[in-house]
């Protein structure tokens, strides 16, 4: 089964490269989205391919892979899990780490947390009892545009 790209239109002032010499240009969001972006956008960001420090290929700095990735969203599934004392300290050291409101909407599932992230709070959560193969609420596929 395909999972949809949840945000596929792309985002106002990303910048697009034209080159036809990058070896990488089937596989990055700069050069994948382009030639909508000129066919739609009255004006548009381009990378300069003429910058002194302009690479290409994945030694370009501005490389975006063009795969989607899976996002996660929301963590009461997971803190459901997690001991009334374990549920505290977890809140706790999230609250600490971002702010309150910010802790809210991770746990709402209002942001989509990346797989970096996802790596990041499974480890945490794994340290305040959560054993669930699925911790995180939902998941999507998403386009990682910076």
């Amino acid at each position: 089964m395909k999972r949809e790209i949840v945000n596929e239109q792309v985002p106002s002032g990303y910048p697009i490269c034209t080159s036809k010499s990058c070896n990488e240009r089937a596989h990055c969001l700069h050069s994948y989205f382009a030639p909508e972006v000129l066919r739609e956008a009255r004006t548009f960001t381009m990378i300069n391919q003429q910058h002194p420090n302009y690479q290409e290929g994945k030694a370009c700095e501005l490389y975006c892979s063009n795969k989607p990735e899976r996002y996660a969203r929301g963590l009461t599934k997971a803190m459901g899990e997690m001991s009334h004392n374990n549920y505290v300290a977890f809140t706790n050291y999230l609250i600490a780490k971002h702010t309150k409101t910010q802790f809210y909407r991770i746990k709402r599932g209002d942001i989509p947390l990346s797989p970096a992230e996802q790596a990041e709070l499974l480890e945490l959560l794994r340290t305040y009892g959560c054993t669930g193969e699925e911790p995180f609420d939902s998941y999507e596929m998403r386009y990682t545009w910076y």
